[in-house]
């Protein structure tokens, strides 16, 4: 089967179109592609997993163009609104060609984007490809953040004095963000220290983590002052396709206006939680050493990789204190692969 990229837009002065009732399918489609308007549209639609934040559904749409009779894939993503407020993920769509210069990463084309006043729809290419081994793409990975990192600042650097609150409202240091569980370990210290009384290998831990909370505060005070770019934030496998040796990038839900480091930091620790030390180790050295060699001169390397430690200590440390983890160890029978972990993060902080 034939499959073509959704149908160019560049006729038209934006992509995002603004509604203030309901709508079908087929009148969205038709306002993002004109050429389809007073034409039959036959689509075929299968619901996709999704599990982010104020997702109401994602949705893999079929259709043939009747203009030109091709197959055309088409990904709908439904984000419910709190307040009015626009969704990241939307708001990172319509800044229209911040990352079209691209050659590491492959991003799927975007369709366009509807705002209601309870919803954003986002609509963007299908991208099919083999989901990879997380340890094995460092290499590219790291060149490929660097890339983003570096397009995605010159970008918000440029932009006009009248985008700075929006952008304002996406940033990483933002109360919103930062009291997610996700960026807060210490809630999980009374049950690690619960998991000392019972087991004497993790005796005393709860506290000894304690001494983390006035680190990854120095370390926020450092990254605050340090050049923004767009952050993914989930570099996970079901985000990541690989196709002819191209590396597509998908799904945009944990988007921030971050760091430069972040990106990295995400990775890691998405694979330190996920993997023995053995794997990330050597996964860990192939990505800080591509990083390093990619990232532009413009940016300071050491800050970048400070920038990382962050991010990183903040994921590691959330996913591997957190009871649902020490659950799923003790289940396996892999408690000493966890506390060799918690050691190694220890370690860390005696290193500095």
């Amino acid at each position: 089967m034939d499959v073509m990229n959704p149908p160019t837009l560049k006729h038209r002065a934006s992509k995002t179109l603004y509604r203030w009732r309901s709508a079908s399918l087929e009148s969205h489609l038709r306002a993002l592609a004109p050429q389809w308007r007073g034409r039959a549209l036959e689509i075929t639609t299968e619901t996709l997993g999704a599990n982010a934040s104020f997702v109401n559904y994602v949705r893999h749409h079929r259709l043939l163009d009747p203009c030109t009779g091709q197959h055309v894939e088409i990904v709908e993503k439904s984000i419910r609104k709190v307040a009015l407020i626009s969704s990241q993920e939307a708001r990172f769509h319509r800044a229209e060609g911040m990352l079209a210069e691209s050659t590491n990463f492959q991003y799927p084309e975007c369709l366009g984007v509807i705002e209601t006043p309870w919803e954003s729809l986002i609509f963007t290419e299908f991208v099919r490809g083999k989901p990879p081994h997380m340890h094995v793409i460092a290499r590219q990975l790291a060149q490929g953040i660097a890339e983003l990192e570096h397009l995605s600042h010159v970008y918000l650097v440029s932009q006009p004095l009248a985008k700075a609150a929006l952008y304002w409202s996406m940033d990483f240091f933002r109360p919103w963000f930062l009291l997610r569980p996700r960026f807060n370990f210490a809630r999980c210290l009374p049950a690690l220290a619960q998991l000392g009384l019972a087991d004497e290998r993790f005796a005393g831990l709860a506290e000894r983590f304690k001494a983390f909370l006035p680190v990854t505060s120095g370390m926020a005070a450092k990254a605050r002052r340090s050049p923004r770019c767009i952050s993914h934030m989930d570099y996970l496998r079901k985000n990541l396709f690989v196709d002819n040796g191209q590396l597509h990038l998908i799904d945009w839900s944990e988007v921030k206006v971050g760091r430069i480091g972040f990106d990295g930091g995400a990775y890691l620790g998405s694979l330190f939680r996920r993997k023995d030390m053995k794997v990330f180790l050597a996964a860990q050295a192939e990505f800080i050493e591509a990083y390093r060699a990619a990232l532009p001169e413009r940016f300071d390397v050491e800050q970048a990789l400070g920038n990382l430690r962050y991010v990183f200590l903040l994921t590691a440390l959330f996913h591997c204190l957190r009871p649902e983890t020490v659950a799923e160890y003790k289940e396996r029978d892999r408690m000493g692969l966890l506390l060799e972990k918690y050691h190694y993060l220890l370690g860390m902080l005696e290193q500095g």
